[in-house]
């Protein structure tokens, strides 16, 4: 263990990487970028290894599948693991007193290491999205790029505060893919669904529309009034990467509530009725 501290601690060091995180502006980078590079290795053997393990557990009904929905099945496990962790371990952030003493230019360490697990993972997202945008849109590579490149820039430092704020989104992220993988085991329109979809709703609305709209509107708000470290062209940059978010989020809840009314018509609907016969 001290042998494997000790090469990581030279691989930190090296002066060309320390250089490059200068160059790019990004010197909080330094002592993480192996973690963050690593990252999105991992995260593909984990999609690879999720068929195995998926088949172990559901048997039958995930052997049924295509292999289109093995392939996404997989893309969910990805998710579901990010999600969780990055969710958990966000929530310290919000007591962290240099954070709140400086929600601008503030740093701390561990808050460093948390969005490293999300740089390592929307940088995953990027290279998923684009390889497999015919299906999934553009929205997704939009969405995969700007979250990217706003966690990344936390490491000039740059709103690491805020961030967390951002990192919960990923809260509704987890009941989304209960949802699908209800659909995929043939529980479709079950009592279980219908819990889990309002859940879905509830916590998507919240985090996402309420808290990511209040949050955005206080982030810019003090970008205005104290952000002499920021540029100009970075001010305009985050304002365009957190309106794609943004845009995107209240575009993927209309697509959601439509969803959930196909699922789950209300009584005495031409839907309800063709559904009970």
């Amino acid at each position: 263990m001290q042998q494997l501290a000790a090469h990581y601690m030279r691989l930190t060091e090296l002066p060309a990487a320390q250089g490059l995180c200068e160059l790019v502006g990004l010197p909080k980078l330094v002592p993480y970028w192996p973690v963050l590079l690593a990252l999105p290795v991992l995260f593909q053997a984990l999609r690879l290894s999720s068929s195995t393990l998926s088949s172990l557990v559901f048997g039958a009904k995930f052997d049924a599948l295509s292999a289109r929905q093995k392939y996404d099945w997989g893309i969910r496990v990805v998710s579901q693991v990010h999600a969780i962790v990055v969710v958990v371990f966000a929530i310290p952030i919000f007591f962290k007193e240099e954070l709140i003493k400086d929600t601008l230019y503030g740093f701390d360490n561990y808050t460093a290491w948390v969005y490293t697990i999300v740089c390592g993972y929307f940088l995953w997202d990027i290279f998923v999205s684009i390889s497999d945008v015919r299906k999934l849109g553009i929205g997704f590579v939009i969405h995969g790029i700007a979250s990217f490149s706003v966690f990344i820039l936390s490491f000039r430092p740059s709103l690491q505060y805020y961030g967390a704020s951002f990192i919960m989104f990923e809260a509704s992220t987890i009941f989304l893919n209960n949802n699908w993988w209800l659909d995929k085991l043939g529980m479709t329109g079950s009592r279980l669904q219908f819990y889990n979809a309002s859940i879905l709703l509830g916590l998507y609305f919240v985090v996402r529309i309420l808290f990511g709209t209040a949050t955005s509107y206080l982030m810019f708000r003090d970008l205005r009034a104290k952000g002499t470290q920021t540029p100009g062209y970075l001010y305009y940059f985050y304002r365009v990467a957190n309106f794609a978010v943004i845009s995107l989020s209240y575009y993927w809840f209309y697509l959601m509530i439509a969803a959930v009314r196909k699922r789950f018509p209300a009584k005495g609907s031409p839907a309800q009725h063709k559904k009970a016969e």
